[in-house]
């Protein structure tokens, strides 16, 4: 809420030789301030939250503070901003499931922030919109049905195997025909949204290979190494061969709305290998970060 405060600001010529303008301001008043019209309210801060009929992820917040109120600054509890100044009656959006803090600080015409009481507020279900975009990710029985895959070296092609929640790949040990391949899925996202990315790997100590994931726009084809949209994501490095177990993930941001490729891709040179018990990939989540 925008405020308009006028003060009177007395001018006056002096009649010197140099002709020197004077100017004269607003004395300091007996309320200890320098406003000339009047005493400053000392407000008592408070606001109310309703639910939004029919949708429960949206609440309007309205700021109720009686007297001299001019202005009004929120903080809705989604990130860690402070908050900042707004409107008096305004509608905030949970997209994700959780319980949220909502602030208020009413503001006088002398620039104080007086605070009010804060309100929680809790969402059961998620927008829609912010659903995870990955079908499968959780690597469930059947869930294997999402995936599909594809070898850049025919001769030597990964042998994927679902089981125990996870989604299994394999090559042959010792491996004499370097493999390269893994599993995609086609996802619809939205241009110009903020997406986050993770997942949860496992393998014993790996050597010469790799366990990456890109996201682009092309389709993974056999026969064809998958570079598009670069790495995203590496989870063996090459001077870091120990076994691991655990989540890693990145914030990616579309250019264009449309279909993109998750691609899991792993592979090995001629003489390494994952091991004897492979790579294992579960909960592969893609979605919007809420705004």
């Amino acid at each position: 809420m925008k405020s308009s405060i006028k003060f009177n600001i007395i001018t006056a010529i002096c009649p010197l030789a140099l002709g020197v303008l004077v100017l004269f301001g607003c004395s300091k008043g007996s309320n200890n301030s320098y406003e000339s019209y009047g005493a400053v309210d000392s407000l008592t801060a408070t606001f109310t939250v309703s639910p939004v009929p029919g949708n429960d992820t949206k609440f309007i917040i309205t700021n109720t503070t009686q007297g001299a109120c001019v202005g009004t600054r929120w903080d809705v509890g989604k990130d860690t901003s402070g908050g900042a100044m707004g409107k008096p009656v305004d509608t905030v959006f949970y997209p994700l499931a959780g319980t949220y803090t909502i602030k208020m600080w009413a503001l006088d015409k002398r620039g104080k922030l007086y605070s009010a009481a804060p309100v929680k507020v809790t969402t059961t279900k998620n927008d829609p919109a912010y659903d995870n975009v990955i079908k499968g990710g959780a690597m469930n029985t059947g869930d294997d049905q999402y995936w599909s895959k594809f070898d850049a070296v025919l001769t030597n092609r990964i042998t994927w195997t679902l089981a125990n929640n996870a989604y299994t790949g394999q090559v042959s040990v010792p491996v004499s025909i370097q493999p390269n391949g893994g599993i995609y899925q086609a996802v619809q996202v939205v241009a110009n949204k903020k997406y986050h990315f993770a997942m949860t790997a496992t393998y014993g100590a790996p050597n010469l290979a790799w366990l990456e994931v890109y996201i682009g726009p092309s389709t993974p084809v056999d026969g064809k190494d998958y570079t598009d949209g670069g790495k995203r994501l590496g989870y063996i490095t090459w001077n870091s061969w120990v076994a691991y177990s655990g989540s890693k993930g990145f914030d990616i941001t579309f250019g264009a709305s449309g279909t993109y490729y998750v691609v899991v891709k792993a592979g090995c040179n001629a003489g390494g290998n994952f091991s004897t018990s492979g790579f294992s990939v579960t909960n592969v989540d893609l979605r919007r970060i809420q705004e």
